[in-house]
């Protein structure tokens, strides 16, 4: 017989065997140890209250991951990992997991729930958007390597600031429509940072970076997340550029990322391609079920 219960009616260890399991065979192998998968709980706003698991009889057989948010006193929800153990798929227990999740969802007075979903997951899209989730956005994944060519005449142009990426999300810089691990509220638990280029006490662009670098040690390599241009005008686009290569650190030879970033930012994507960035070979849907609206 198949029953639910919450994450809370599991140990942590119990729920990250239930994580592994659920992942195996998956296209990305899905390896973390204990102390990683209960990091990541805490650092993606993820609720065990939420979090949904399937059983059969007694035993644990799959899960959904779930946090929710305030977004405008809207409640934005995020799917932050669907899974089932190989020995149970094949059943159609996916559609089931997947509409008890939503219904937690919907008690909670959830408007918008999200998730994202590999573009090659034929299967997984098909079953999420089988429940009501509709494909709004392709997310890249792009990397480049070593010293990228500066422009110093754009970097001089603009009024350049750093501020920790918790405080853009409060200045309401970037879209609340976004991927939820791209959003300024989630990346400042990880170090991110904002970069704004104003002119005349306007901001022009702005991106949102993390880098990874130990103190007193060179910077070993930064993750582009967002980037926004909020002039559209020529000036606007050198504001973008400035904005990025600053970000990016083009001076520096290190190794540079973009993580879930939105296919609609395509002047960010032409001029990263200019400069040297190459597409990998993965890349996700941004995906969205409007329950409430």
């Amino acid at each position: 017989m198949i029953t639910f219960k919450t994450m809370e009616d599991l140990t942590y260890r119990q729920s990250h065997e239930l994580f592994i399991q659920g992942f195996e065979g998956y296209y990305i192998p899905m390896t973390m140890e204990l102390d990683a998968f209960i990091a990541k709980i805490g650092t993606e706003n993820l609720s065990p209250g939420l979090s949904i698991i399937m059983f059969e009889d007694e035993l644990p057989i799959g899960f959904v991951l779930q946090g929710i948010r305030d977004v405008n006193g809207q409640k934005m929800a995020w799917n932050g990992g669907t899974g089932i153990i190989p020995k149970y798929r094949g059943r159609k227990l996916g559609e089931i997991l997947m509409e008890k999740a939503l219904d937690v969802l919907k008690q909670q007075g959830v408007s918008i729930a999200t998730l994202e979903a590999l573009s090659m997951n034929h299967p997984a899209i098909k079953l999420y958007e089988k429940v009501g989730y509709k494909v709004m956005d392709t997310l890249h994944f792009w990397e480049a390597d070593g010293v990228l060519p500066m422009d110093e005449e754009i970097a001089n142009e603009f009024l350049i600031k750093r501020i920790p990426a918790l405080q853009a999300a409060h200045a309401k810089i970037f879209p609340t429509m976004a991927p939820w691990q791209v959003d300024p509220t989630i990346i400042p638990k990880v170090g991110g940072e904002a970069i704004i280029a104003a002119k005349d006490g306007e901001v022009l662009a702005a991106c949102l970076v993390r880098t990874r670098q130990q103190f007193g040690s060179e910077a070993e390599g930064v993750t582009l997340f967002q980037a926004i241009v909020n002039k559209d005008s020529e000036e606007g686009e050198r504001a973008l550029y400035a904005v990025l290569q600053e970000g990016l650190l083009f001076q520096k030879s290190l190794k540079r990322t973009t993580y879930n970033l939105m296919d609609h930012s395509q002047k960010t994507l032409s001029f990263l391609q200019s400069k040297g960035f190459r597409n990998t070979d993965i890349s996700q849907v941004f995906m969205v079920n409007k329950l409430l609206v």
